[in-house]
């Protein structure tokens, strides 16, 4: 079990108003020693905020650190809690107490380190320990962390995040280029290996609690949040950088986005995150940001449209194909050593005709096309290969297959165009769509994903 804390601030909250600086909640920790729980401004006379939310909670502070370790050393003693998801855990990175705030994971008095040292994480075969998962990032400063914590921390990947929905959202107006791409595919290693992580310290997700549902993503230009109940009115959420689109209002296209999204997600190496509802479409109706709401329209719902089942019975169905294939799942980064030194390549990026890709390929942002091919025989996998072609631009690629091993022909498990309208859109074992050979050309529509298994 994962308990979501939080850390950065208190319930006690900032000043009252924009205008009024001098007038708090005290509850507790305010009026017990306030410059020992709160970052102050360099008078200790108003709050220091980076959360937004009114004041930062003091995690350079030992005694404020102690609250913080003793905490979730007694939920993991006593009520046996696996690991912990925390809020804008760039505050806990904090170096500074008063007057500023300064993120630096290498500081061994910092609480991220500290939590580290007292609660040893999980080690990568399992065992004993915790799971310590990091929302990177706070407001202003050097808070924006995606990459940047210290060994033992996993972390929600903003970049793959916003790569992803560039991709598929905003080309034209947002760069993104294959080789942006094929990292955040192959589990972010320019982000996560320097330090020795591995891809599972990286969280890939397309949306979470905050913002857009994968429905709305999809299909809201921008967010409605004053709307009459039961979906509104809610304030704040984001304004910029949503990166959302309706795909010019057709349905269908709004249905092939989604499905992109979540075959994305699970043909991606690092552990994949779903919020609630997504993996049946559920509508917020461009609400961005409805915390407030205690209303059916922000509860989870049961009742399933013919879309919605469809849409439930794909994901289903990718999330039992990943769990197949620990060729998704890898432990490492694609790339072992043999017992004579010599690298094995477990996965090779494609050009759509066919021909490895190369540096100039994944740099040249006019191109929007990219393909791998999985090697499982090396990573215990029942399928020799698994091959993914994704197509972000607007019309058709033909992709030309690679060699599927020998004596083994290319199946197709899924396609997200228009093939994947309806129900049973991803095949179960033994029941692929036989496509062909070595050279063989597939035809992937704009804004398309293909799965094929070697066999």
């Amino acid at each position: 079990m994962l308990v979501d804390v939080v850390y950065n601030h208190t319930g006690e909250g900032g000043a009252w108003s924009g205008t009024d600086k001098t007038t708090y909640n005290i509850y507790g920790m305010r009026g017990l020693d306030n410059p020992t729980y709160y970052s102050l401004t360099s008078d200790q006379q108003n709050s220091w905020d980076n959360t937004g939310v009114g004041g930062n909670y003091n995690t350079r502070n030992l005694i404020a650190q102690n609250l913080i370790v003793d905490s979730l050393a007694y939920w993991r003693d006593k009520l046996g809690i696996d690991g912990y998801r925390f809020d804008l855990a760039s505050v806990l990175g904090n170096t500074c107490e008063h007057g500023c705030f300064n993120f630096e994971k290498m500081d061994s008095g910092n609480a991220l380190n500290r939590i580290v040292a007292e609660l040893p994480p999980r080690p990568a075969g399992g065992g004993s320990g915790v799971d310590l998962i990091a929302e990177p990032w706070a407001i202003g400063g050097n808070s924006y962390q995606v990459g940047g914590f210290p060994s033992g921390w996993a972390e929600w990947n903003g970049a793959y995040r916003d790569t992803v929905r560039q991709s598929q959202n905003k080309l034209g107006s947002a760069v993104v280029t294959t080789g942006q791409m094929a990292s955040r595919f192959a589990g972010s290693s320019d982000l996560y290996g320097d330090d020795g992580r591995k891809p599972w310290h990286s969280v890939n997700f397309v949306t979470a609690h905050d913002g857009f549902t994968l429905k709305d993503l999809y299909s809201c230009n921008v967010k409605n949040n004053l709307q009459a109940w039961p979906w509104g009115p809610s304030d704040g959420g984001e304004d910029n950088n949503n990166n959302s689109w309706d795909q010019g209002g057709i349905a269908t296209d709004q249905r092939k986005a989604a499905r992109n999204g979540m075959a994305l997600m699970m043909l991606s190496a690092g552990v994949p995150m779903i919020v609630g509802g997504d993996e049946a479409l559920r509508t917020l109706n461009c609400n961005n940001n409805p915390y407030n709401l205690d209303s059916s329209a922000n509860w989870l719902g049961w009742t399933r449209t013919t879309d919605q089942n469809n849409f439930q019975a794909f994901s289903k169905a990718m999330i039992a194909f990943r769990k197949a294939h620990p060729a998704l799942r890898p432990a490492n980064f694609y790339s072992s050593v043999d017992n004579n030194g010599n690298v094995m390549e477990q996965l090779r990026w494609f050009k759509p005709d066919g021909a490895v890709a190369d540096a100039a390929y994944f740099n040249d942002a006019a191109n929007h096309a990219i393909a791998w091919r999985i090697d499982g025989s090396e990573l215990g996998d029942t399928a020799s290969a698994i091959y993914v072609a994704h197509n972000a631009w607007s019309g058709q690629v033909n992709f030309s297959l690679p060699w599927p091993g020998a004596g083994k022909s290319w199946y197709r498990v899924t396609d997200t165009c228009t093939w994947a309208e309806g129900a049973n859109q991803v095949r179960t074992p033994g029941t692929e769509d036989a496509i062909g050979g070595e050279y063989t050309s597939y035809g992937v529509c704009g804004r398309g994903t293909l799965v094929l298994i070697a066999k």
